[in-house]
């Protein structure tokens, strides 16, 4: 299909939308897996829209380096199409089935954030599905402008993007990643800041376990390595990285580097080790394991007897100004037990502040992310390093994505990500309350 019959397929689909608006609160039905990750079990309490036909690339503009494409196409797919032509999303997140649409109104990150900035800084326009049936096309530069700088981190609660154009950067077949070990925080913090101002760099990263144990991983496209190595079958890629300072992996492989295992939450017991070495290579993906811990959860239900169950999950990311970088990753060393699995450490700097993510634009922050389920602490709340860690991010001035739980009231909530101006743009967007609140979506315990 060319260009020009996948955009005639889109206009059809979409304009049957249009004619079918919803009922009642709605939320987003689709094929491929949920990557919110809410602690508590979700509100169903509403309409389902399924948007489950968007899920195809339209067309890309080679000279241009930009790419059309419906709202629920994985950025699996997405990369596959725009690699093929020596061309990659500005910034692509880590996990296969993360969808376009999804990354832009939520706060997709990854290691080319350091130039980039999120996923949304790639997008050029956008047609969004209103809650009420309407659809609007958006950018920069129109009447709906305000709507445009208001997608990220809205979640769907101003709309659903059905097509987006985003922009595309120039990419070669390999990556060469090479590792530099640290055992001081500031050593290590000042190499991965100067990393961000070496024009050879086209990806920083780090990881880090304890105290004294850093890894900077400062990474660049080519198109001639040694060797590939296999992080599908033999290696665990942030095993890899530690044991050897140069790895080599084919561009994808790199992009979708923590996808495997779910970045490290696959078992290390013999059966995995076998799933991992001869599983069918469809199912050695992050959403097959999803869907895997889902089944063994809804199994064991049934079952007379039940484990004991002393883990929770930590999976969140945290921003701060760089200037407090020491300080939330001392407090996190000190406060918080990994199980001896890492932190992820990404520089990012945003050429713009969006309406409901206020980060500075053209400012350095750092970003800790962590992605475990971690033993509860006895005496404690539930959720306790999560509670601790918002707070500390908080007081130094941070903000955290919200694709996963967060324990604050409403009047909190509205003084970080910028409530009165969303209650305007939903009172525009949205006049009849069709769509839930951004609070109700992501703050609110057992949100939908």
């Amino acid at each position: 299909m060319d260009k020009a019959q996948a955009m005639d397929s889109f206009v059809a689909k979409r304009d049957q939308l249009k004619l079918e608006p919803q009922t009642g609160k709605i939320r987003l039905k689709k094929r491929t897996i949920s990557n919110l990750f809410r602690y508590a079990p979700r509100d169903r309490a509403a309409s389902g829209l399924s948007l489950s036909d968007f899920v195809n690339v339209i067309g890309i503009d080679t000279e241009n380096k930009t790419l059309d494409v419906e709202g629920l196409t994985t950025y699996e797919r997405v990369v596959d199409f725009t690699l093929a032509r020596g061309l990659l999303p500005l910034v692509t997140p880590e996990l296969k089935h993360i969808t376009v649409g999804g990354a832009t109104v939520g706060i997709g990150i990854e290691s080319t954030g350091f130039r980039y900035g999120f996923v949304h800084d790639g997008l050029i326009e956008a047609e969004v599905l209103l809650p009420d049936g309407r659809i609007v096309l958006c950018n920069g530069n129109d009447s709906h402008t305000d709507l445009f700088h208001a997608l990220p981190n809205s979640y769907g609660t101003l709309g659903y993007i059905l097509r987006a154009k985003i922009r595309l950067l120039s990419a070669k077949r390999y990556v060469h990643i090479r590792t530099s070990a640290f055992s001081g925080l500031d050593e290590y913090l000042e190499a991965m800041r100067l990393a961000t101002e070496n024009a050879d760099n086209d990806f920083v990263e780090g990881l880090f376990f304890s105290a004294d144990r850093f890894y900077l991983m400062t990474s660049r496209f080519t198109d001639n390595v040694p060797y590939a190595d296999d992080i599908v079958r033999r290696e665990v890629f942030y095993k890899l990285m530690q044991r050897t300072p140069d790895v080599y992996l084919t561009t994808k492989d790199y992009i979708f580097r923590y996808d495997p295992e779910w970045f490290w939450n696959i078992p290390e017991s013999m059966p995995y080790q076998i799933f991992r070495r001869y599983a069918p290579r469809p199912l050695r993906n992050s959403g097959f394991y999803t869907r895997y811990c889902e089944w063994e959860r809804t199994w064991e239900r049934f079952l007379p007897w039940q484990r004991k169950n002393d883990k929770e999950p930590l999976i969140q990311d945290w921003q701060v100004p760089w200037e407090n970088t020491r300080e939330l990753v001392k407090y996190a060393l000190e406060n918080v037990d990994l199980g001896g699995k890492p932190w992820v450490a990404v520089p990012i700097k945003t050429p713009l502040s969006p309406t409901l993510y206020p980060i500075g634009a053209n400012r350095l922050y750092f970003n800790l992310g962590c992605y475990c389920q971690v033993k509860k602490v006895a005496g404690r709340e539930d959720y306790h390093y999560t509670r601790i860690m918002d707070r500390k991010c908080f007081e130094l001035g941070g903000i955290k994505m919200l694709y996963s739980s967060s324990f604050l009231s409403r009047d909190e909530f509205e003084r970080l990500y910028n409530g009165s101006a969303y209650a305007q743009l939903k009172a525009r967007y949205d006049p009849q309350g069709k769509a839930y609140t951004l609070y109700e979506k992501t703050a609110r315990i057992g949100s939908p």
